[in-house]
């Protein structure tokens, strides 16, 4: 008598995709849950050392558009950039040479702050390409797609959270909690203005494509 097991065996294989495909969504959940505690925490941390508050600041009126002037002598930069630095836990990547080339340099990024302190004086804050809002289902992002600004002497903005602009000298310097590594960049900023509507970073940024036209 001949037994047709082909249906049998393609339900087995099916059942056992399906589970397998569980596991790995259960397990991707669990590990982007655990990152983003551990970037929440860090960030309440660093709050914590630079205003000895851990509470979110609440957002203020938003800020004015750059003019022409604000790009007159500084180099777009963007995430896509930061990103082309490798980062990983177990092995120290070279830094690509179009970042050492902009070390000192003037640059200008989109993102979203996430500040340090109170939200009328924000000194320091960490940009990040879109807004996390804390929580296990929040992405947390890399350390190779942060940067920690810190506005010169003299210098102040106020916390929004729509898109902004900044400006400033740029440095690769890693920011660290507790061996957590937050962030492999920063700005000290000169300027700081919202992003205005058609800037084409902030458009790339949500959903993935790039528009012609100012950034």
């Amino acid at each position: 008598m001949n037994i047709n097991i082909k249906p049998h065996a393609n339900k087995f294989f099916s059942a056992v995709g399906i589970a397998l495909g569980f596991f790995l969504l259960n397990f991707s959940l669990v590990l982007q849950s655990e990152q983003s505690q551990a970037f929440s925490s860090a960030v309440k941390k660093l709050r914590a050392e630079k205003s000895g508050s851990l509470e979110t600041p609440v957002a203020t009126a938003s800020i004015a558009v750059p003019d022409a002037a604000f790009f007159a002598n500084s180099i777009r930069l963007t995430f896509n950039d930061l990103r082309e630095y490798r980062y990983s836990r177990r092995a120290q990547n070279p830094v690509p040479e179009k970042l050492k080339a902009l070390v000192g340099k003037e640059v200008d990024i989109a993102g979203y702050m996430i500040p340090m302190s109170e939200a009328l004086d924000v000194t320091e804050f960490m940009l990040v390409q879109m807004p996390f809002f804390g929580c296990c289902y929040s992405v947390p992002p890399e350390p190779n797609e942060t940067v920690m600004v810190k506005l010169v002497k003299g210098k102040k903005t106020e916390y929004v959270y729509t898109p902004i602009r900044v400006r400033g000298k740029f440095k690769i310097e890693q920011t660290s909690v507790d061996n957590f590594v937050v962030s492999l960049y920063q700005i000290d900023a000169d300027a700081v203005t919202a992003a205005s509507p058609n800037d084409k970073d902030v458009v790339q940024h949500q959903n993935g494509t790039a528009l012609p036209g100012a950034r």
